[in-house]
């Protein structure tokens, strides 16, 4: 039974200490990587044009035990809310992702920044793969994007079979 506390209080702590920020406009805020000893990379900017707002939101994990998926997913649901709450019709778009590199040691915890767009469900948007060409370099691109969280199963198989009925 004591064990059973312990074990609580730990996950308390460790989860307590991962950081998330204010969802703020692109134009009235800076990057949480500027300035960083760690600088990280552009994981992903779009191609598209994409009208509307830009806003800006940050997650960081409270160890570098945990993977950057985790910390994406719940920015980018995050960012959904956010945008559903602006209109129930809007979800979010992701315009740019800035990444941390690892190693994750000495503070360089897995660190994710979304700028995104809140638009309508029912604007068409323009495929994910615009960069690829064969057909099967499309179907291993969008795999990645589902296995690192970056889209949902769902979004994956309308995805895929665009891809399967070209």
């Amino acid at each position: 039974m004591k064990n059973i506390f312990l074990y609580i209080g730990l996950a308390l702590i460790i989860s307590g200490c991962a950081s998330k920020s204010e969802i703020t406009k692109v134009s009235e805020s800076e990057s949480h990587f500027k300035d960083a000893v760690y600088e990280g990379q552009d994981f992903y900017i779009s191609e598209d044009e994409v009208k509307g707002e830009r806003y800006r939101i940050f997650h960081q994990a409270s160890s570098g035990f945990s993977g950057t998926s985790g910390i994406r997913r719940a920015a980018v649901k995050r960012a959904n809310q956010f945008c559903k709450k602006q209109d129930k019709n809007k979800e979010m778009f992701t315009v740019a992702e800035h990444t941390a590199q690892p190693p994750y040691i000495l503070g360089n915890f897995p660190r994710i920044e979304i700028t995104f767009v809140c638009i309508d469900k029912k604007d068409e948007q323009k495929p994910i793969y615009r960069h690829v060409k064969d057909k099967y370099e499309k179907l291993t691109e969008i795999k990645k994007l589902l296995d690192d969280g970056t889209l949902t199963q769902e979004e994956f198989d309308v995805e895929k079979k665009k891809i399967l009925s070209e």
